[in-house]
Formats: C-alpha cells, sequence, structure tokens
C-alpha cells in the first residue's frame, strides 16, 4: 500500500512485533508522518526507533539526535515527524528490559 499525498490523509498498519527486530516497511510519499504506537505487556520498558530508508534496503533513525524512544507502561502514543522525505517507513523494536511485549504500528501520511 502507497500512503501520500495523491490520495489524501491514509494510514497504513505496520504491524506488530513481539521480539527484537523491525516491522514491515511502507512506502510513504510524504514529507509529514504520524506514528501510532501502541504497547501491551510491557515488564520494565521497551526502546524503538522510527526508520526511514530511500530503497527499502539501507534504513535509518528518523529522531534527529540518533535517539531511540522509551516507553514504561501499556497505552496507545502519538508521535508526529515532519519534514521526512523519505519513500519507506518502518519501526524497530531495538530493546525489552522485561515482560513480554507487544508492539503495534501505523502511520499516516500528508
Amino acid at each position: 500500500m502507497t500512503i501520500g499525498l495523491r490520495s489524501g490523509y491514509e494510514v497504513a498498519d505496520l504491524g506488530s512485533i513481539s521480539s527484537v527486530g523491525t516491522t514491515s516497511s511502507q512506502v510513504t510519499t510524504g514529507l509529514n508522518l504520524c506514528f501510532q504506537v501502541t504497547a501491551s505487556g510491557i515488564g520494565t520498558n521497551v526502546q524503538f526507533r522510527f526508520e526511514g530508508s530511500l530503497d527499502d534496503t539501507n534504513y535509518f533513525n528518523l529522531d534527529d539526535n540518533e535517539q531511540d524512544t522509551t516507553l514504561t507502561a501499556d497505552g496507545t502514543y502519538g508521535y508526529a515527524l515532519n519534514g521526512c522525505p523519505v519513500k519507506f517507513v518502518r519501526l524497530n523494536l531495538t530493546s525489552i528490559t522485561a515482560g513480554s511485549p507487544t508492539i503495534s504500528a501505523k502511520v499516516g501520511c500528508t
């Protein structure tokens, strides 16, 4: 599924992940991204990063400071990233401290 300006505001499901690794990637043609992340089963914390790519092979952290995001409680969280001219996006679960978490993510684009 391609998300972007041609069809207005669209949302793509990146899927769920329960171990260190990445979600599926999605094509995007927008510059402004909104990620919705839902976490359940967090023990102490999880860390993840929003990643972008131009070729769907080589990915990089979309955080300007190269920081991962940490969650310490179950819930649904929103993250807006502006000015991200990338073609592909995904979520990379980089660390699980305790528990058996499931992280689900969606991305919206304009």
